[in-house]
């Protein structure tokens, strides 16, 4: 894909991404917090020197000398937290979605707040108080992918790994609480075994994602 095109349409996505950042607007909670179970994939490193990039066509989550690069492009608007990676290929997301020619996949990633995304927090605080969690910070996450230079959401049925760096974790378990439009919750186990890292699966549309600590 032309570079010119690729920063041509990030500055545009980035620019909607941050003027709709209240879209995941969840009801009052009122379903039971679920876990998924966790797999046996893991990453290396420790807690120590947790960088981040911001705002790139890709984003970078560096944890004790190891660097997790996201695998596909997309807007991240994301600070609260110490970068963030999708974790499977473009070919591999192409293929897990019947993509066909001219389409890529892309996420766009931002950070969200209980001012800006009130209904939203209401079932993130229920889910964390369910299980005596701290809430650390909240994402919202829209993947899906460009056609023509136009963003289409994928289907919620496309399931891909996703690693959040956490500079905040201090030794603590860490798990993520998904929360849909309308307000159904359920809290994601974390895949891998790096105390300052929290991986899961993030799905096609529109979702907010929030850190959690024991």
């Amino acid at each position: 894909m032309n570079m010119k095109l690729v920063k041509r349409i990030i500055a545009a996505t980035l620019a909607a991404t941050l003027m709709v950042a209240p879209a995941v607007t969840a009801g009052a909670a009122t379903t039971t917090a679920s876990s998924s179970g966790s797999s046996s994939g893991s990453t290396a490193g420790s807690a120590a020197a947790v960088t981040t990039t911001t705002v790139s066509s890709t984003s970078t989550v560096s944890v004790g000398g190891v660097v997790l690069k996201s695998q596909i492009p997309g807007a991240y608007a994301v600070k609260v937290f110490a970068g963030v990676a999708v974790r499977q290929s473009v070919d591999a997301i192409r293929a897990l979605a019947g993509l066909g020619a001219g389409e890529t996949p892309f996420v766009r990633a931002y950070d969200i707040t209980a001012k800006n995304s009130p209904a939203a927090f209401a079932s993130i605080n229920a889910a964390a108080a369910s299980v005596g969690a701290t809430v650390l910070g909240a994402i919202n996450v829209d993947f899906g992918k460009l056609a023509g230079g136009k963003f289409a959401q994928l289907p919620a049925t496309v399931a891909v790994p996703f690693t959040v760096g956490v500079a905040q974790a201090a030794g603590r378990k860490l798990a993520v609480v998904k929360v849909l439009p309308g307000g159904a919750f359920e809290i994601l186990e974390d895949q891998d075994q790096n105390a300052a890292t929290v991986t899961f699966n993030i799905t096609g549309g529109l979702a907010a994602y929030a850190v959690i600590a024991y």
